[in-house]
């Protein structure tokens, strides 16, 4: 029996012709408002060991090679996959938690570039230029005031790749009054 303490982690693989992409979601930090920020990785390697090396940053072979390339052998493709299973993901964290995507590959600016030509449709995502960047917040948001008019209900929307402005923004979670 074991007593370590397990951190929240969620994460989801799938091949791109001979490769296997990783998208991993952690739990960052907590805020002072008691939502999380979750870190989101992205790798595309040989082997499910390569990717967790890489994602854990482990001093090996395995772990440097990767660092080398952005979007491996299949190009930009792999990328927009990659963006797909985020937006599949971001479901499965809690109402008022955010995402964060940041540019730290070797070629940074790159990343930056096409990580934001995904997101161009997309006002619900947040771009820090200058620390490149990008959040995105599970509705309702912190700061909204239907936080103390009752319990918070998470529902997942029918479009996971949808965005969640406007009139969508009401649809991904259900409020039961406090009795």
């Amino acid at each position: 029996m074991s007593y370590r303490v397990q951190r929240k982690f969620i994460s989801s693989t799938f091949k791109v012709n001979n490769q296997i992409c990783k998208v991993f979601l952690e739990r960052l930090n907590q805020q002072p408002n008691k939502f999380w920020i979750w870190n989101v990785g992205f790798a595309i390697g040989k082997s499910n060991r390569q990717l967790n090396d890489w994602y854990w940053q482990r001093k090996n072979k395995r772990a440097r090679s990767l660092n080398k390339r952005l979007t491996g052998c299949q190009g930009i493709k792999t990328i927009s996959l990659g963006f797909k299973e985020v937006l599949k993901l971001r479901w499965h964290i809690a109402p008022g938690d955010a995402l964060l995507i940041d540019c730290t590959s070797a070629e940074p600016e790159k990343q930056f570039k096409a990580w934001q030509f995904f997101c161009r449709n997309r006002p619900e995502w947040y771009v820090d230029h200058n620390k490149k960047e990008f959040y995105w917040t599970r509705p309702p948001y912190p700061t909204d005031p239907v936080w103390n008019q009752g319990i918070i209900i998470p529902r997942i929307p029918d479009d996971l790749l949808a965005n969640t402005y406007s009139e969508l923004y009401y649809q991904c979670f259900d409020l039961k009054p406090r009795s």
